[in-house]
């Protein structure tokens, strides 16, 4: 059993079953010895993770024992909608094609997944419809290193990845999300194509899907959305809402993440 778990199989990338636990499970965890380490970064390089610094607005409207009001409906205000979008880290295709107007928190997937990760995460409290700071929030809130960690948890193992689509399985992407950052870093400095990605992570997992409606809803949670709002992915200019771009990884992700051996 020892020399399988640590035997290097080609379907996975040459890593070996041992070091694929490791990204499933040890990932946030420095000290595990797996495949993929991640750095502590200076605040600099956090600058380029747009959804952390989305987080870190809404964060410190909270500063000093403030709260964020919410909507009837448990969603950001319009004028603090408004305020987020004009940060300009994350666009939105419709708003930028004139086909919507920055209004509702609902109608902005990058500024509703930011409240959504904000609210799951162990950061914030949220009580009579009021978003304020825990005490894990307020000795941290400084310290964009565990904030961004704390996305990460929360991103890779707590928020369900399929929630904006109508793509019938739920594990595509979400399942060894690490594999697919490991990939990224090893094989990122070229531009590739989001099915590259998707032909390996499917011969790791044959039983997650093969059809080339599995790869497309691979490329789009993984690639489109996700690590693309983690900014780990400069992608290629889009040409309509429906088209996968190439993809490269980004400086960012490159400082962020190291492979171990």
């Amino acid at each position: 059993m020892h020399e399988h778990n640590n035997m290097q199989m080609a379907s996975f990338d040459g890593l070996s079953p041992q070091q694929m636990g490791f990204l499933q499970y040890e990932l946030l965890n420095s000290e595990s010895g797996g495949p993929l380490v991640i750095n502590h970064l200076s605040e600099e390089y956090l600058k380029q993770c747009p959804l952390l610094m989305q987080l870190r607005f809404l964060m410190e409207k909270m500063r000093d024992g403030k709260t964020l009001p919410l909507t009837k409906t448990g969603a950001l205000s319009t004028t603090l909608v408004k305020e987020l979008y004009a940060l300009g880290h994350l666009k939105n295709y419709f708003v930028e094609n004139g086909l919507a107007k920055v209004y509702k928190e609902s109608e902005i997937i990058e500024i509703q997944i930011t409240r959504m990760l904000l609210e799951i995460s162990s950061l914030v409290k949220k009580r009579n419809n009021k978003l304020s700071l825990t005490k894990k929030g307020v000795k941290y809130l400084d310290d964009g290193n565990f904030i961004l960690r704390e996305i990460l948890n929360v991103l890779l193992y707590k928020f369900n990845w399929a929630y904006y689509d109508g793509y019938g399985s739920e594990a595509i992407g979400q399942v060894m999300s690490g594999y697919s950052l490991y990939l990224l870093k090893k094989y990122g400095d070229q531009e590739r194509p989001t099915s590259f990605y998707a032909e390996k992570y499917f011969q790791a997992f044959p039983d997650l899907g093969h059809t080339e409606k599995d790869f497309r809803c691979y490329g789009v949670r993984t690639f489109k959305r996700y690590f693309k709002y983690m900014g780990f992915v400069n992608p290629s200019e889009e040409n309509g809402i429906l088209n996968l771009p190439n993809v490269t990884k980004t400086a960012f992700m490159d400082q962020l993440f190291q492979i171990n051996g």
